[in-house]
């Protein structure tokens, strides 16, 4: 009988995030506080948490969405400014309408236009900072009740955005290995000719990702417009680049066809540990980022290792299978 393979990529970055979260306790106990934990460094990492969740989706079909901070900016944006002339209700309506039209423009350019994925949300991540400056003169718009409500409240002294996040990635992670939706991701990221041929929509499915993605970014804005209780049309440049950084660091192949939610979840949670621990360890910025970037080298080294290994040993049991022997 053939021995399965226990120890995944998933399992060496729940190491990874064991031995940073116990370095940096060790040298700082205030670390392990409960409140620094989840008012602190939970509370920070939640709207690229909520926004790689949709990302993933994006990257295994073989996309990327670099205008998920742009599109979570211009969003709150306008929602900040329609709340202050019709109300609260319309301002949460106004997010959550921005964000998805936001998302379908990129999948329509995509999908149906055939537009490069990465060139389609590079220039829309301008077009849509544009737009926000333009909106608001350049002008801080300010959060509104509903965005406020959202980003400040605490359930038994845990941020409401935390449990709010643990839904979603239940959600994704369902939808990814447990629905038809999630297959079909798959195969198109494997080969999208070959699914078009076995009868996926791929336009559609498409289309729908980015929908999703430009909605969960509204969403992640409303959050955090409430959390800095400001926000200014350039806050979201660099986002795009830090969501692509976790989902990459979990697992997810930048060319599509091989990806995990759990995988994604876990990168989100190391950057968490190593964002709010090197802040407590008072380590420059400039030195955080070469960190960050070391991180990454070793998951992507990491992962080409493991992967390598599977796929010698898929190999040799397929040899072994042709000579008439059974599998080891």
């Amino acid at each position: 009988m053939r021995a399965k393979k226990w120890f995944t990529f998933n399992w060496a970055l729940a190491l990874i995030l064991i031995v940073l979260f116990a370095v940096i306790a060790n040298i700082n106990w205030v670390f392990l506080s409960f409140d620094y934990l989840m008012g602190v460094m939970l509370r920070n990492i939640v709207e690229l948490g909520m926004m790689s969740l949709a990302v993933t989706l994006i990257i295994i079909t073989g996309g990327i969405d670099l205008s998920v901070g742009s599109t979570m900016v211009l969003a709150s944006m306008i929602g900040g400014i329609v709340s202050l002339h019709a109300g609260n209700a319309l301002g949460v309506i106004a997010v959550l309408f921005t964000g998805s039209v936001c998302g379908l423009f990129n999948g329509f350019l995509i999908a149906k236009m055939k537009i490069s994925p990465l060139v389609t949300t590079l220039a829309t991540m301008y077009l849509y900072m544009g737009l926000a400056r333009s909106i608001s003169k350049g002008d801080s718009v300010y959060s509104f009740p509903p965005s406020a409500w959202l980003g400040n409240t605490e359930l038994a002294r845990i941020p409401l955005q935390v449990f709010l996040y643990a839904v979603l990635a239940f959600v994704f992670w369902f939808v990814l290995v447990k629905t038809t939706l999630g297959r079909k991701l798959y195969a198109i990221g494997l080969n999208e000719n070959a699914a078009n041929f076995s009868g996926i929509n791929t336009r559609r499915v498409k289309i729908f990702i980015y929908f999703l993605s430009g909605l969960i970014c509204a969403f992640a804005g409303l959050i955090w417009l409430g959390r800095f209780t400001s926000v200014k049309y350039d806050a979201g440049t660099s986002l795009g680049l830090k969501v692509v950084t976790i989902i990459v660091l979990g697992g997810t192949s930048i060319i599509g066809g091989i990806g995990d939610m759990k995988g994604t979840i876990l990168a989100t949670l190391i950057i968490a540990v190593l964002n709010s621990g090197l802040t407590l360890l008072n380590i420059p910025i400039a030195a955080q980022t070469i960190v960050h970037g070391m991180i990454l080298v070793i998951s992507l080294i990491s992962y080409f290792i493991l992967n390598r290994r599977l796929s010698l040993s898929r190999i040799m049991n397929i040899k072994t299978a042709a000579d008439g022997q059974p599998p080891p």
